[in-house]
């Protein structure tokens, strides 16, 4: 038995390839991405839908980080769903991925929210690594 081509599949294809030709793609290929970019240069969303601060604290018991920005505290909640970043682009390193204990006071973080609107729960973190 021969089978037919479906005439349907070149047509979502071509869809699929319109889309991601369009920008369509763009979001999924960027949270692909995110781990790459350095803190604060995330194209579109850094200073518009993050927050950049400093550790003040991080309670591991109760999974809340309390961030200092512009001398205004935040606690946000870390969620086993939120991927955490240590940003290793000024030592010239790859960034790796990190866990609530490289959240350490003192250290540069950027925060993108799973509701930007609410600000409560990290969707991720970028913290920048120890100098050592």
């Amino acid at each position: 038995m021969t089978r037919q081509p479906s005439r349907s599949r070149p047509l979502a294809f071509a869809l699929w390839a319109a889309l991601l030709l369009l920008g369509g793609g763009r979001a999924e290929a960027q949270k692909s991405t995110e781990q790459f970019i350095p803190i604060g240069r995330s194209p579109g969303i850094s200073q518009k839908y993050t927050l950049m601060g400093t550790v003040e604290a991080m309670d591991l018991r109760d999974h809340v980080l309390t961030v200092s920005e512009a001398g205004v505290r935040r606690t946000v909640r870390i969620t086993p769903r939120t991927r955490i970043w240590v940003d290793r682009s000024k030592l010239k390193l790859p960034n790796l991925e990190g866990g609530p204990e490289d959240l350490q006071p003192g250290r540069k973080v950027e925060i993108k929210f799973e509701n930007a609107v609410l600000r409560q729960v990290a969707d991720w973190v970028k913290v920048e690594a120890s100098q050592a």
